[in-house]
């Protein structure tokens, strides 16, 4: 045993129980630290998690640990028919931590009810330089932001959690080391207007900038969004509600909606059980803009959305780009999507993690994202995807569960007898990593119409346009599925699937070598590997 282990140990108790009683230092008080770590300590009127603590200093720092805010975001009940939670999670958890970091950083982590952690791992692998258990507690070094999950006694490694699954509510964490953010409001700008919890947010007036200030706020269903604004959420506040600008293309345009804290749905319901019943679906959404060129959302954390957490509508115009970096989206619900980034979007260096569809590939790319799934939903929808260049590179998928396979959504690559016109030239997938040891389903279900037992062909039929021209490529997959599904690819008469390039493309480390892995019919041509 390391023999500084003992007296670190005991630095660390202490700085638990200091950081339990202390008055919480606040953002600008770390900012005199050097810029170099900001940490939120408190969030007025939100209860900690009574799951996990944690800790964290500077790596080499002979200074205090600091205690981040523990946020948690709970799986209601889930009751079929009333409230579109998954029954199968109910009661399951996600802790999670925000703060800034410029340097490496140690984190600590405890149980809140005492008891030690046996085992601790990180995911995605690569990007903690350590994580190790001593005494109880797991520490975790890395030395750059990033959006990571840590299994705490191998509660998603080292069993099944998808279909069958009967134990008792999985209860994780995860930990988002983010990016300073540069040039941040201040509170004495005359273009800066701020909102104190419990009061009404203005949606007009003569201010650039809404800051929402540390502490519990809630903005309603549907709060207007404007062109030429910007909306910051600190990382000690949440926002109860959603944002829209209803429908309105001239009035989406160059919006900001920024910082580290979080918009949450917990106090929504699902559109379709909502009393008084929103006028559109949409409105429950947590952001929906439509013509949202020079728009961008950053940062924030979507907390068990209602309904599709992002959609910010455009046409491709890469000249205007519309652009979503940072974000973290939890959703526990059925129609709980991730991010539809439509004809103009770019989505880099997220942690989603959803129980409907992940992404859906279209936009201007997918750079950097970390995915999981625990019971449905797709990680890359392919029903929306374009016909020209469009890359998907450097993604994680770290746990591909599913509570049930026999229907036509779900998996790593869905196309689902959707959509319509020729797609796919152009399109890459490329340093794509599957780490789960126990995926549900088969990776690769691309079908331009139904098959049985997945779906009925009579009833599932893409319109007519060849699949034709994707590239995949370094794509690794740590397992096949679990229940022995078979990868597919179905085409059909008038949208056949032509031209498809795997370029070290393995499975449980085997390399895909032929078509002859894959379910297919006739309407499948011209696959290569390499």
């Amino acid at each position: 045993m390391n023999r500084h282990v003992g007296t670190r140990k005991t630095d660390m108790n202490k700085a638990i129980i200091a950081c339990l009683v202390m008055t919480a230092f606040s953002c600008s008080s770390i900012d005199a630290l050097g810029k170099e770590l900001i940490v939120y300590s408190e969030v007025p009127g939100v209860e900690a998690s009574d799951q996990y603590i944690f800790a964290i200093r500077k790596v080499g720092a002979s200074g205090p640990w600091h205690r981040p805010f523990a946020f948690i975001t709970k799986c209601k009940k889930g009751i079929e028919g009333k409230n579109n939670y998954f029954p199968h999670l109910s009661n399951w958890s996600n802790t999670y931590i925000n703060f800034e970091m410029n340097g490496p950083v140690e984190i600590a982590i405890r149980k809140v009810s005492g008891k030690p952690i046996q085992q601790a791992a990180v995911h995605p692998r690569k990007k903690a330089m350590s994580c190790t258990v001593r005494d109880g507690d797991a520490y975790v070094v890395i030395e750059k932001p990033c959006l990571i999950a840590v299994d705490i006694d191998g509660q998603m490694d080292d069993q099944n959690t998808g279909k069958g699954y009967q134990g008792p509510p999985i209860h994780t964490l995860t930990i988002f080391a983010n990016p300073l953010i540069e040039n941040r409001p201040k509170l004495d700008d005359p273009n800066v207007r701020t909102v104190k919890p419990g009061d009404d947010a203005p949606s007009e007036g003569d201010w650039k900038t809404l800051y929402f200030l540390p502490g519990v706020h809630d903005i309603g269903v549907g709060f207007p969004v404007h062109a030429n604004r910007n909306y910051y959420i600190p990382g000690d506040a949440v926002v109860h509600g959603t944002m829209s600008n209803h429908g309105k293309w001239n009035d989406g345009h160059n919006i900001r909606i920024f910082g580290y804290g979080v918009l949450s749905g917990s106090k929504l319901a699902h559109p379709r059980f909502a009393s008084p019943k929103p006028t559109e679906a949409k409105l429950h959404d947590p952001i929906h803009i439509v013509g949202a060129t020079n728009t961008s959302v950053e940062g924030i954390t979507l907390a068990d959305s209602a309904h599709h957490s992002l959609m910010l509508v455009s046409g491709y115009e890469p000249e205007s780009p519309t652009d979503m970096r940072w974000l973290k989206i939890f959703t526990w619900r059925a129609n709980g999507d991730g991010i539809n980034p439509f004809g103009n979007g770019l989505i880099e260096d997220c942690f989603i993690r959803t129980q409907d569809d992940s992404t859906y590939v279209n936009g201007r790319g997918i750079r950097r994202v970390t995915y999981w799934n625990d019971y449905n939903g797709s990680t890359f929808v392919l029903s929306a995807l374009p016909n020209r260049k469009i890359v998907v590179e450097d993604c994680d998928v770290i746990y591909a569960r599913a509570g049930w396979n026999n229907w036509s959504g779900g998996r790593l690559f869905n196309m689902r007898g959707e959509g319509n016109g020729p797609c796919g030239e152009g399109v890459v997938f490329r340093n794509i990593r599957v780490e789960d040891p126990r995926p549900t389903l088969q990776h690769f279900m691309i079908a331009m119409q139904g098959l049985k037992p997945y779906s009925d062909p009579s009833q599932r039929k893409r319109g007519a346009g060849d699949l034709s021209g994707i590239l995949f490529q370094n794509v690794e997959i740590a397992a096949p599925s679990v229940l022995g599904e078979p990868d597919v690819l179905w085409g059909a008469a008038d949208a056949q699937i032509l031209n498809l390039t795997f370029d070290n493309v393995t499975i449980g480390g085997k390399k895909l070598t032929s078509l002859d892995h894959f379910k297919h019919n006739q309407h499948v041509r011209n696959m290569r590997f390499k």
